[in-house]
């Protein structure tokens, strides 16, 4: 069908106005906002300033022709000043925050170069740092056409972990300041998040579980001549799996909150390969017995190491001492709950068949699964291989139920055909 001229006037005219749409898009793309990330305690806010670094060369120079980088190095000694300048704020009643003006950088934000600087602004004595006026004209004061966009990144109150962010508004150069009001949601909502990041924490790490289900395999069985032998008795395997999973939950505990509170670092790497040692060492027990009789002792050094990765979620978040202890004590229910899940789902079924015949298949074939996994992990981890393992594991992890399912129904069907033969025995 052919185009009628009145139609073909209508779309060159469509045309054009998606073509300067796009134009003006792609033009507001390269002018970058600056970022402010609030993190907001009781007493004190620590703050997170994200600055363009070109942006930040125009306000500073006034000249569009200036290379960013090298007026922020020729400016450093001055930046600090510049911040306290630009920067700041009061409580309701007027005074104004002290502010202190910690690490500031050049870091690649998203697609750009920006001036990161850390701020700490604390409140004046006996006002709360959770509703204050925010003045900030940093860039702003030459720029007109900039704007900073506000938002909370940590609160422990209303559940915020640095995970999302709450945009709360923007300030301008006609707007440059902005009430921020933080006194809605409580500790028990901020306990509540806290304890579900645990349950979480402990559902998608892998290798967390995976050492406790390998930890579990050899539970039913008593070793004897550097064998596991025959099934011991009910009781005493439920109080062998208490005392384990007790030890490894005081280990982990001790760790994860000196940790927290900056009373104990160590690099990421160390700690990411010793668990997956951990698990390594715990896959080759439940083969042949390496500490029978010491696995609670053994569940505890391993579980300061792993203590330590927890922590990792914690650290860093500016909580104050109150939120702080509360975050700990809510992050490690969490993770004491999904582990005692894990146990209850688990071990009934573990003691179950361990009465019966092919447990034994199950208990090698379940170590080399937490064996080969653990290995892949240590290539990676220590030495920077790339293996398919561990997005393997993850794809096993995801598919667990499957796994239960399986279990328990063989652990019912072994245990059937068994209960004629031990009742006649």
């Amino acid at each position: 069908m052919r185009a009628t001229p009145a139609r073909s006037r209508t779309l060159r005219w469509a045309l054009g106005l998606a073509v300067l749409l796009a134009g003006v898009s792609a033009h507001a793309h390269l002018v970058k906002n600056t970022a402010v990330l609030l993190d907001v305690g009781e007493r004190a806010v620590q703050v997170e300033l994200q600055l363009p670094l070109d942006q930040l060369a125009l306000a500073l120079t006034k000249s569009f022709s200036a290379v960013p980088a090298d007026v922020v190095r020729e400016r450093a000694h001055a930046l600090p000043a510049y911040l306290r300048e630009h920067f700041g704020a009061t409580a309701p009643d007027g005074r104004p925050f002290e502010l202190e003006v910690g690490e500031v950088g050049v870091q690649r934000v998203d697609d750009g170069d920006c001036l990161v600087a850390h701020v700490a602004l604390r409140a004046p004595p006996g006002a709360s740092a959770r509703v204050f006026t925010l003045q900030d004209t940093l860039i702003l004061h030459e720029v007109m056409n900039h704007r900073a966009l506000v938002s909370v990144r940590r609160d422990f109150h209303t559940g915020l972990f640095g995970e999302g962010q709450e945009l709360l508004g923007a300030v301008t150069a006609q707007a440059p300041s902005l009430r921020v009001d933080r006194t809605h949601g409580s500790w028990w909502t901020g306990f509540q998040a806290v304890f579900r990041l645990g349950l979480h924490h402990i559902a998608e790490g892998t290798d967390h579980l995976l050492f406790l289900l390998v930890l579990l395999l050899p539970a039913p069985l008593l070793a004897r001549g550097g064998r596991w032998r025959e099934p011991d008795g009910l009781g005493r395997s439920l109080k062998r799996v208490l005392f384990v999973v007790t030890a490894f939950t005081g280990g982990h505990s001790l760790t994860l909150a000196a940790a927290a509170v900056g009373m104990l670092r160590l690099p990421g790497q160390p700690v990411e390969v010793l668990i997956a040692v951990s698990i390594l060492v715990s896959a080759v027990h439940a083969v042949r017995p390496l500490f029978p009789g010491r696995e609670p002792v053994v569940a505890a050094l391993f579980g300061l190491v792993h203590g330590l990765a927890f922590a990792a979620v914690l650290a860093g978040m500016g909580f104050d001492s109150g939120a702080l202890a509360l975050s700990i004590l809510g992050f490690n229910l969490g993770i004491e709950a999904m582990q005692a899940a894990v146990v209850l789902l688990v071990l009934p079924w573990l003691l179950l068949w361990s009465r019966g015949k092919g447990f034994t298949a199950l208990r090698i074939g379940g170590a080399a699964v937490g064996g080969v996994a653990a290995c892949g992990w240590v290539l990676e981890r220590a030495l920077g291989l790339s293996t398919p393992l561990d997005a393997w594991a993850e794809a096993a992890s995801r598919h667990a139920w499957v796994g239960l399912v399986v279990l328990a129904a063989v652990a019912v069907a072994v245990s059937r055909r068994s209960a004629p033969s031990l009742m006649g025995g």
